[in-house]
C-alpha cells in the first residue's frame, strides 16, 4: 500500500528507504537556502548589537546612524600573500564567507565575480574560505577565475567574529566606506541583491 504522500511505502522492508528519502528531501530544502556546517553558537547577540534591520527573507540592513565598524580581518590568502581588510578603508567592501563543498557558494560565484569586476575601484570585494582546505579553495579560486583575494579560515574562528550564521555558507556582508557593517545577505546572493546594494553604498556620501 502507498502512503498519502506518495513516497512511503507500508511494507517494513521500505521502512528505511521511507526515511532516508524524506530526510533527503529535508536536506534539499536546506541546500536550496544555504550550506549547514557544524559550527556552534548563536549570532543573535551579534545581530542586536549590530541593528540589523531585515529587508527581506535573507536579507537584511542597518540604518546609517546604527552602523557599526566590521571586526579586524586580516591573515594569509588561500592563493598565497596576505590580505588586510583594513587596508580597503575608503571603498564599498564586499567580505564573503563560503567553501569550495558549499553548493550555494558555487552558484553564486560567477555573479560576485562580476559585480567585483564592474564596481572596481570604487569597491572591493574579499572572500573568507572556511571550514575547507587550502588546496580546494585555491582550486576553486583559479578554476572560477576569482578576481579578488580570500582570507583562509580553516576552523571557522574569522568567521566567528562577524555577525554572520555561525551554521550557515554562503554570508555575505557589505561595508561602507568608514569600513562599518551596512548589510548581509544570509545563503546565496543574487545579482541584482548585492548590485544594487553595493552600487547605493558608492553613492553615498562620506
Amino acid at each position: 500500500m502507498t502512503s498519502r504522500t506518495g513516497v512511503c511505502s507500508r511494507p517494513r522492508r521500505a521502512a528505511l528507504r521511507c526515511a532516508a528519502a524524506l530526510v533527503g528531501l529535508a536536506v534539499l530544502g536546506v541546500l536550496a537556502a544555504g550550506c549547514s556546517t557544524s559550527a556552534s553558537g548563536s549570532s543573535s547577540a551579534q545581530e542586536a548589537n549590530y541593528g540589523f534591520v531585515k529587508d527581506a527573507p535573507g536579507q537584511a540592513s542597518v540604518p546609517v546612524a546604527d552602523r557599526k565598524p566590521a571586526p579586524a580581518l586580516a591573515g594569509p590568502a588561500v592563493s598565497g600573500g596576505q590580505v588586510d581588510l583594513a587596508a580597503l578603508r575608503g571603498k564599498v567592501v564586499v567580505v564573503n564567507f563560503w567553501a569550495s563543498w558549499c553548493a550555494p557558494c558555487v552558484a553564486e560565484a560567477p555573479a560576485l565575480a562580476e559585480i567585483a569586476r564592474r564596481t572596481a575601484p570604487q569597491a572591493a570585494f574579499l572572500g573568507v574560505a572556511t571550514r575547507d582546505s587550502k588546496s580546494n579553495a585555491a582550486a576553486f579560486a583559479r578554476a572560477r577565475s576569482i578576481p579578488y583575494p580570500s582570507l583562509y579560515d580553516d576552523d571557522g574562528t574569522v568567521a566567528a567574529r562577524f555577525p554572520v550564521p555561525p551554521s550557515t555558507l554562503p554570508s555575505t556582508l557589505v561595508l561602507d566606506r568608514q569600513g562599518r557593517v551596512a548589510a548581509r545577505f544570509t545563503g546565496e546572493v543574487t545579482y541584482s541583491q548585492l548590485s544594487d546594494v553595493v552600487n547605493q553604498l558608492i553613492a553615498e556620501r562620506p
